[in-house]
């Protein structure tokens, strides 16, 4: 069995091209991009505000993905929407960690 990964997304926000999309069009985007994290078995563990600690940082998240395959799929298919042209983030994959 594979080992689950945990990705930290250090969200720094919607870019210009994402606001300049109709409500309906970053709906639509939204929904495809939920649809490839269901397909890859993410699983939201976290999700924070944070820009009333850190400006440059507004939002940040942990997901666990099932594999690293499972992530790597993850990433083509956003890949293919051109996510990144709409969303900006520092993201951080890791391993658990026995403490």
């Amino acid at each position: 069995m594979s080992e689950s990964v945990y990705l930290l997304v250090l969200g720094q926000g919607y870019t210009e091209a994402w606001h300049q999309m109709s409500k309906e069009e970053q709906g639509e985007l939204w929904s495809k991009v939920e649809e490839v994290d269901k397909r890859a078995g993410a699983r939201w563990v976290v999700a924070c505000a944070s820009r009333w600690a850190d400006e440059a940082v507004p939002v940040w998240a942990v997901l666990e993905y099932p594999s690293m395959e499972a992530y790597q799929q993850k990433v083509k298919e956003l890949e293919e929407l051109n996510w990144w042209r709409y969303f900006s983030a520092r993201t951080i994959l890791g391993t658990k960690m026995d403490m």
